[in-house]
């Protein structure tokens, strides 16, 4: 059951109709027994790793609160309980990889990862670790910890979510509001479609260069319409899954606010999966900065003459595991570790050079405010993460080697998309612009559209139906295609 089906939608009315049903104290429940049911028809027997998850969470949650004297060791169990799961499932064939590297063979087998590990996983360890940093108390209520880690609609590709900002809307509930519920429908509307209409008829493209190693002006298309097609995917996913949620009243962390508007690589991953970013910052960046090891090391570095070298190094150390971990969270493979690390060494690149640019622009007299600047640094970051996602979409280095010398071709109409698609997928590429240029403006789209008289909202309602089941890409049996970032 995929979030952009009509087995979905149907599920999530259907459990609408009976959470408003329900006392306002009891819906959490309604919630609970939905969200296990959808996550049992999607992972059958494999429901038993969240459970035993959300059950060594409860208990260390509530041992971590009470012996203060043994927090840290419980800490420290808890989180790798939690991942001993993560790096069985997903890790064991990479780390077999490392062992045969130095001559050590050990056997390893390839399991079928339950849906959202990855998610709910992180979310463990935000939980425990800010009720160790008491952030927060231990939710007493197992069935609210386990809701807050199985909740349908984030648990495929998220948002990570944190238990003190979720709750505040997973177990308040407000009254039924039709505004609210019209305006959700109108987010879900927009995610189906970036997904049906963009991303997955850009797919079609996309998968014909990859599976035929083609290189030259289809490399660079294909490379194009790749990056567009996992940002529609990825962020019209968290569109449908936030207007589901909204229809329960529940709110979601933002995971998206338009990265392609990003003047710098470090601006790009402030927009893109921002719940990732928040994650990789608070439980990686910051304890790592404030360890004993990076503390000696930052005494050291203060007798050094040049104080910006030194700042540099201190900031440097937290940063490299914050961006092996993005790599390594993305998927269990070299490729992946260096996809993290690309942006690691662009990124130091940029704060060691940043003396030398500043320096150029003074010498120029370039006026870094006028929009043509802004403009190329825009370009720029676009291209670097092109190439980062060329890094992501490829098998292997040797098939990235192979595609970027490949002079194989072939006509740009003969791979899956005629004339019309290809102009229809350009139509949906300067809608989902113009909608971020508004955004960017802080135009909310939906509050405006709620403004409108009735004949015009229903005149855009219809356009958002007839566009979805007109102009969508269909698979055998009109399913559409996963979603990318479910395989995480």
């Amino acid at each position: 059951m995929s979030y952009a089906s009509i087995e979905f939608l149907l599920f999530v009315l259907m459990l609408v109709l009976i959470y408003y049903i329900f006392p306002k104290k009891h819906r959490y429940i309604v919630l609970l027994i939905g969200s296990l049911i959808f996550y049992y028809l999607f992972s059958g027997k494999y429901i038993i790793f969240i459970l035993l998850s959300s059950v060594i969470t409860y208990f260390s949650g509530k041992l971590i609160e009470k012996y203060n004297d043994k927090r840290k060791l419980i800490l420290t169990l808890s989180i790798l309980l939690n991942l001993s799961f993560l790096l069985v499932l997903k890790y064991n064939n990479f780390f077999g990889d490392i062992f045969r590297v130095v001559g050590i063979n050990i056997p390893y087998k390839k399991f079928i990862l339950p849906i959202g590990i990855s998610y709910y996983t992180l979310e463990t360890i935000s939980y425990l670790t800010d009720i160790y940093r008491k952030r927060m108390k231990a939710e007493t209520n197992y069935l609210k910890v386990l809701l807050f880690l199985v909740y349908f609609p984030q648990i495929v590709e998220g948002s990570i979510a944190n238990y003190s900002r979720l709750s505040k809307t997973l177990f308040n509930t407000e009254k039924f509001n039709y505004d609210n519920f019209v305006s959700s429908f109108v987010l879900i509307g927009w995610g189906f479609i970036k997904k049906l209409v963009i991303a997955d008829r850009a797919g079609i493209f996309v998968s014909k260069v990859f599976e035929n190693n083609y290189g030259g002006i289809l490399l660079i298309v294909g490379i194009l319409l790749y990056t567009l097609q996992i940002y529609a995917d990825f962020s019209g996913c968290i569109d449908i899954v936030s207007g589901v949620s909204e229809l329960f009243g529940v709110k979601l962390d933002e995971n998206f606010k338009r990265p392609f508007f990003s003047k710098s690589i470090q601006e790009f991953w402030r927009r893109w999966h921002i719940t990732l970013g928040t994650w990789l910052k608070e439980y990686i960046f910051y304890p790592i900065s404030l360890s004993k090891l990076n503390m000696k090391l930052n005494l050291k570095l203060r007798k050094m003459k040049s104080k910006y070298i030194s700042r540099f190094i201190i900031t440097a150390f937290p940063l490299f595991f914050v961006w092996f971990f993005n790599g390594m969270w993305h998927g269990a493979s070299f490729k992946y570790v260096v996809y993290g690390l690309y942006y690691y060494v662009l990124m130091m690149i940029g704060i060691l050079l940043e003396p030398v640019f500043k320096k150029i622009i003074s010498i120029f007299k370039i006026n870094t405010e006028v929009w043509s600047y802004k403009f190329f640094q825009a370009i720029r970051t676009i291209l670097i993460v092109c190439f980062g996602m060329f890094l992501f979409r490829v098998d292997s280095f040797k098939q990235m080697g192979l595609m970027i010398h490949s002079n194989a071709s072939a006509s740009l109409f003969s791979l899956g998309l005629k004339k019309l698609d290809f102009a229809l997928l350009m139509v949906g590429i300067l809608v989902m612009l113009v909608v971020g240029v508004m955004q960017e403006f802080n135009i909310s789209i939906r509050k405006e559209l709620q403004k409108q008289n009735l004949l015009f909202k229903w005149f855009i309602y219809y356009i958002i139906i007839f566009s979805i089941i007109i102009f969508g890409i269909y698979g055998k049996g009109y399913d559409a295609a996963s979603f990318i970032y479910g395989g995480f």
